[in-house]
């Protein structure tokens, strides 16, 4: 039987843009970079077509998340089970896109054990229909990323970030885009110069800080008031603090190692404290049996 271990890396948003609506579904503008913390994906063949998800962190359905759903995708058209454990290392209900990387995780381990486009499978669109985010997961790096995910501008990191991540409570991604919704009926929210952000990146320009912007943060400061005390936080410290996803989690963003170290010391009693840098791809993958 073969057997897959894979690390597969969070995401944080640099910018998070709503730019309208797509039947019930909203658009993006966003900038994503991975960051080093990982989930760790085991995926190991069955002799039956059976669906097998186990996490090692309680409360999770076993059923009802992005792993099962990537299998089942896969699983469904090439007759083949599968047995998934799940060791969740990238927090839950942060914004960093732990779930869409799990469902990352199993479409590349699909794809290595049997090679899917000989199937008639795409993955871009099989992940596309998994979740927004996770087309991005599968590649990971620095990317502008658009539409409902499936447009992607890759880009070369030229600005080293290092980050405090401070997280109290987590939200709830539906109810945060259904606030943004009553709080901006018309779209109005005005969204960062995204073009000139991508510029700044890819110069290595520190000024990109100032086009760090998250369209949610306010809906989800309103249903989780510790997301704007957080922010407060970091940005007393000296950080460019921008909330990642729907949140709960923020980060703030360092390029001196220096300042971001001496933040880390003083934030390491808080609650829901972590630290980041970026991380070069989305995923890694060591075979156990092949």
């Amino acid at each position: 039987m073969k057997k897959l271990r894979l690390n597969v890396f969070g995401k944080s948003n640099l910018s998070l843009n709503i730019t309208g609506k797509k039947e019930r579904f909203h658009t993006l503008d966003s900038v994503m970079m991975s960051v080093d913390a990982f989930d760790t994906v085991t995926v190991c063949e069955r002799s039956d077509d059976k669906i097998e998800v186990t996490f090692d962190t309680p409360g999770i359905d076993k059923v009802n998340n992005t792993a099962y759903k990537a299998a089942k995708l896969v699983c469904d058209k090439i007759g083949r089970g599968v047995d998934i454990q799940i060791e969740k290392g990238i927090p839950v209900g942060a914004g960093l896109g732990g779930s869409s990387a799990d469902g990352a995780a199993v479409i590349r381990a699909l794809d290595l054990f049997y090679g899917l486009s000989s199937h008639g499978i795409d993955i871009r669109k099989t992940a596309l229909s998994v979740g927004s985010d996770v087309p991005f997961m599968l590649t990971g790096g620095l990317a502008q990323v658009t539409a409902m995910g499936e447009e992607m501008l890759f880009i070369e990191n030229k600005l080293k970030l290092f980050a405090v991540g401070l997280m109290t409570e987590t939200v709830s991604t539906a109810e945060a885009y259904a606030l943004f919704d009553t709080l901006h009926p018309t779209m109005e929210y005005l969204p960062t110069e995204t073009d000139k952000f991508v510029n700044l990146l890819l110069d290595g320009d520190i000024k990109a800080l100032e086009y760090m912007d998250n369209a949610l943060f306010e809906a989800s400061a309103k249903l989780a008031p510790s997301v704007k005390t957080n922010f407060d936080k970091l940005k007393a410290a000296g950080a460019i603090p921008c909330m990642t996803g729907s949140g709960g989690m923020v980060l703030g963003y360092y390029t001196d190692i220096d300042a971001f170290a001496r933040a880390a010391l003083s934030f390491k009693t808080e609650k829901g404290f972590r630290v980041f840098s970026s991380a070069p791809t989305g995923i890694l993958h060591e075979w156990i049996e092949r």
